[in-house]
C-alpha cells in the first residue's frame, strides 16, 4: 500500500511514524515534508500542502491507494473533496465539515443554532462598532479573526485598549488577510481547558471512537510566557478500553462528538 500525507510539520510527521508500524504499508509520501520527515518518508517539496490540483495530479501518477490530509488550510480548501473525486480515498473532513474550523463565526453561529454551550460573543465586520461593543463589555475579553490565522488569531486582551488594537489590527490593517475581514469577539473564560478529539464513519456501527482527553498549556503560556505544550491532563483519568457499545454510552464519548 502507498500512502500520501498532505502536511509538513511535527504533527504530520507523528502521523507518518505511527502509519509506518502498518507492515501493509509499502512507500509513504509526504507532500511538501520537511527535513526530518524526509527520515521517515519520500517528501516532495515542490508540492505544497495548498496546492490541491498538484496533490490530485501526483496521487493519480504514483498511484496512491490512501490519502491523509491534516492541515487546515487544504482541508478547508477541499483537498479532501478533490482527491475523493479522483478516486483515491481520505482521511479527514469535507469542504463543508471543515468549515467548522476555518470559520470561527460559522462554528459559533452554529453551537449557538444547536444549544451547544459556547462563550457569549459577536461578529463584527466594521472596527469601531466592534470597539464600541469591546467598551460596552469591558476587558478582560476575547477577540479573534474570523478565518485561518496559522493559530495567531487570537488574543485575549487584558484592557480594552489591548482589545480595540487587536481589532484594528485585523480589520482595518489586514494583519491576517481575509481571516481578519470579520472577527468575533468573545466573553473571557477562566478555567481548565479540555480537548476531546473524536473518529466517526459513516458506515455501521456508528459509532465515534474517542481519544483521551488532553489538556492545554496554552493558558500558561499566554501568562508566564512559557512555551505552550499538550499533555495527558493530569486532572482527568485516561479513557479506558471498553467495548463499542459500553464506549458510546460514556459521557466523555458522546455520539454527537466530532
Amino acid at each position: 500500500m502507498k500512502l500520501m500525507v498532505i502536511g509538513g510539520g511535527g504533527r504530520e510527521h507523528a502521523i507518518i511514524k505511527k502509519l509506518k508500524e502498518n507492515p501493509a504499508v509499502e512507500k509513504i509520501y509526504c507532500l511538501p515534508g520537511n527535513g526530518g520527515i524526509a527520515a521517515d518518508a519520500v517528501c516532495v517539496p515542490e508540492i505544497g500542502a495548498k496546492d490541491i490540483p498538484a496533490q490530485v495530479e501526483f496521487a493519480k501518477v504514483h498511484r496512491i491507494d490512501y490519502a491523509v490530509v491534516a492541515p487546515d488550510d487544504p482541508l478547508a480548501l477541499g483537498a479532501v473533496d478533490a482527491l475523493t473525486e479522483a478516486g483515491v480515498p481520505c482521511f479527514g473532513p469535507d469542504k463543508k465539515a471543515a468549515v467548522i474550523e476555518a470559520s470561527k463565526a460559522f462554528s459559533k453561529d452554529l453551537m449557538k443554532k444547536y444549544g451547544i454551550p459556547t462563550a457569549k460573543y459577536e461578529l463584527f465586520t466594521d472596527a469601531d462598532a466592534a470597539c464600541a461593543y469591546i467598551d460596552s463589555q469591558g476587558a478582560p475579553i476575547v477577540v479573534k479573526a474570523d478565518g485561518l490565522a496559522l493559530g495567531k488569531g487570537v488574543v485575549v486582551a487584558q484592557t480594552v485598549e489591548e482589545a480595540k488594537a487587536a481589532v484594528r489590527s485585523m480589520i482595518e490593517d489586514k494583519a491576517f488577510g481575509q481571516s481578519g475581514a470579520r472577527v468575533v469577539i468573545e466573553e473571557f473564560m477562566e478555567g481548565p481547558e479540555v480537548s476531546v478529539l473524536s473518529f466517526y464513519r459513516r458506515r455501521k456501527p456508528l459509532f465515534p471512537w474517542c481519544l483521551p482527553w488532553t489538556t492545554s498549556a496554552r493558558w500558561t503560556a499566554t501568562r508566564a510566557r512559557t512555551p505552550a505544550a499538550w499533555a495527558r491532563s493530569p486532572q482527568i483519568p485516561a479513557t479506558r478500553k471498553r467495548s463499542r457499545t459500553s464506549a458510546c454510552r460514556r459521557s466523555s464519548c458522546p455520539r454527537s462528538a466530532r
